[in-house]
């Protein structure tokens, strides 16, 4: 049972399918093994994002983590980056934040938390992972169960936000949003942020029950609600946030989706403006976040995909802001992790500044075309298509960070370029192209799936 597949174990946590991959055993035993890996006595923080299956999810992993002897402070409902905040803020030893982010109503999952509140990196999964095969885990009856009242994190949040933000050109400029927390954790906190930066808003699945009123990840087709919603109430903007609120995506005042990677090139057009120092994000990330960042004459780092490799990263490079182009934002200042209430103040704190409205706004911004894939297929199939794609790419620039293989096709770091690799949270293969041109980021999508003899 345990190695039932879609069982998925990688840089980004665990997930699985709910009763079928992900059962009671499983969490139990990579709450033991995570525990294990400890010391006894050890805090541990333990929250869950609002889907149905998390409340005995989480029971189940406090009693296994108590089983360690471990003692644990549980959050009940809360936001992964609440989670990660609570950490820094109780010196924790360590979390467990029971979600499956943006993946579908089926599934669950762990997120697993180290003392410094960033997520576990490879080495220190794979010694988890290793304690969830052998089942040498530490008993004793040490451990303890804790609570901690709900709006303590909220409040510690807030303040943490508003401390690193310019809340008063927010609250001058009087905006008018509507927001799509998909019924997740993000609807926790959102109303008061949103209040105290004298925001009127429009909240649409705002119930945090875990009954997503559509597909949970903040892509463009699951926005036409929230779209609506921002054209029904003449809104400025939309937010969109995914279930456990590290991700928030975009929505024009016209309703239509802007695409995922500007919620961070405006963001770091906005912090580096104030605040210049060293960006990192991905290498999957589009371009335009790079060139916000050296509009600021601010040298920008490219890591693997994974929110802890450009934690990681932030940390060694000391940067102002970084994050992925899925809409996750992160200032470490105010919490070790992507954080969609961060992401949507900064965005706020950048139409304010500048004075325009987000059509003029992303207008200053150069234009590129992201084009994203997805395709099923065997380890060695990918293996072959990475082959057959540096063949046919031989004057290509290969980044040297390794994450299956980007290249920049003109051997500049510029576009056009393809990004190849296998996801670390569903069962598949990810193809990104970027380019100046629509058309032809979908050629070179459309060339690479045709490496595949299955696509």
């Amino acid at each position: 049972m345990l190695d039932q597949s879609p069982l998925i174990v990688s840089i980004s946590g665990i997930r699985g399918l709910v009763g079928q991959s992900l059962t009671d055993e499983v969490v139990a035993r990579f709450a033991a093994a995570f525990g294990t890996t400890l010391t006894q006595g050890d805090t541990v923080i333990l929250a869950r994002d609002t889907r149905p299956s998390g409340k005995g999810f989480a029971k189940v992993a406090a009693a296994a983590l108590s089983g360690t002897g471990c003692r644990v402070v549980d959050l009940g409902k809360c936001s992964t980056p609440g989670a990660k905040l609570m950490v820094t803020e109780l010196d924790a030893q360590g979390a467990i934040v029971i979600t499956a982010s943006h993946n579908p109503a089926p599934w669950n999952g762990l997120k697993l938390i180290r003392a410094d509140g960033i997520f576990l990196n490879a080495a220190e999964g794979k010694r988890v992972e290793a304690l969830f095969h052998s089942g040498e885990f530490r008993h004793t009856t040490t451990g303890a169960i804790e609570t901690l009242n709900p709006d303590e994190v909220k409040t510690r949040h807030l303040e943490r936000i508003l401390a690193h933000i310019d809340a008063e050109a927010i609250r001058q400029a009087r905006f008018k949003v509507a927001v799509d927390p998909c019924n997740g954790a993000g609807a926790l906190l959102l109303p008061d942020l949103l209040a105290a930066l004298n925001v009127e808003s429009t909240l649409i699945n705002a119930e945090p029950d875990g009954d997503f009123a559509h597909e949970p990840e903040p892509v463009p087709a699951n926005l036409v609600q929230l779209g609506q919603a921002v054209r029904d109430n003449a809104c400025a903007i939309g937010f969109a946030i995914d279930p456990d609120a590290d991700r928030v995506t975009l929505v024009g005042s016209d309703g239509e989706a802007l695409g995922e990677d500007l919620t961070l090139a405006i963001a770091v057009q906005a912090v580096t403006a104030r605040n210049p120092g060293p960006v990192v994000t991905t290498l999957s990330t589009s371009q335009a976040v790079s060139d916000a960042a050296s509009r600021n004459d601010c040298p920008v780092f490219l890591t693997a995909v994974g929110e802890v490799n450009v934690v990681e990263k932030m940390v060694t490079e000391n940067a102002v802001i970084g994050g992925e182009g899925n809409g996750g934002v992160i200032i470490t200042a105010i919490d070790p992790g992507r954080d969609a209430a961060v992401g949507l103040s900064l965005v706020l704190e950048a139409l304010a500044r500048a004075n325009q409205s987000i059509a003029e706004l992303v207008a200053t911004l150069p234009k590129y075309h992201i084009e994203k894939r997805k395709i099923t297929c065997t380890p060695a199939e990918l293996q072959s298509a990475l082959a057959g794609l540096l063949e046919r790419y031989p004057n290509a620039y290969v980044h040297p960070v390794r994450d299956g293989s980007k290249l920049y096709l003109n051997g500049q770091l510029e576009c056009p370029w393809i990004h190849l690799r296998a996801s670390n949270t569903e069962p598949i293969v990810r193809v990104i192209a970027e380019s100046d041109n629509p058309d032809e980021a979908a050629r070179l999508c459309d060339e690479v799936e045709g490496l595949f003899p299955n696509a």
